[in-house]
């Protein structure tokens, strides 16, 4: 028996996690070296101003500051680039209500 949430074999392969081994190796880089492994994520959204520090923490204090001195631009990052890309017909978002027959989506350009 299939199992149901076993992705579908195109989404798999164009995934940016195509195996558990692949998995394992992201995983255990976030573990290892936490400062490289956020740092490769945070160049894929867009940045105004790159961060000096990628992060600055003292457990003890409960102080923790996550790309220290970088600005962006969240809507940006949420929508423009999107549309910048071409993708702004496409579904940003699907609304749904509390009856399940209640629902909207609406697209980045419609965002925008």
């Amino acid at each position: 028996m299939k199992d149901s949430h076993s992705p579908k074999l195109d989404l798999f392969k164009s995934s940016r996690i195509s195996s558990f081994d692949s998995y394992k190796e992201v995983y255990d880089l976030s573990i290892k070296d936490p400062v490289k492994f956020w740092e490769e994520k945070a160049k894929r959204i867009s940045w105004y101003e790159s961060w000096d520090t990628v992060r600055e923490f003292d457990f003890k204090n409960g102080n923790i500051e996550w790309f220290v001195g970088g600005k962006l631009n969240a809507c940006y990052n949420c929508i423009d680039r999107h549309i910048e890309n071409g993708y702004g017909d496409d579904i940003a978002i699907i609304w749904e209500g509390n009856d399940p027959n209640q629902s909207k989506k609406y697209s980045y350009k419609e965002l925008l």
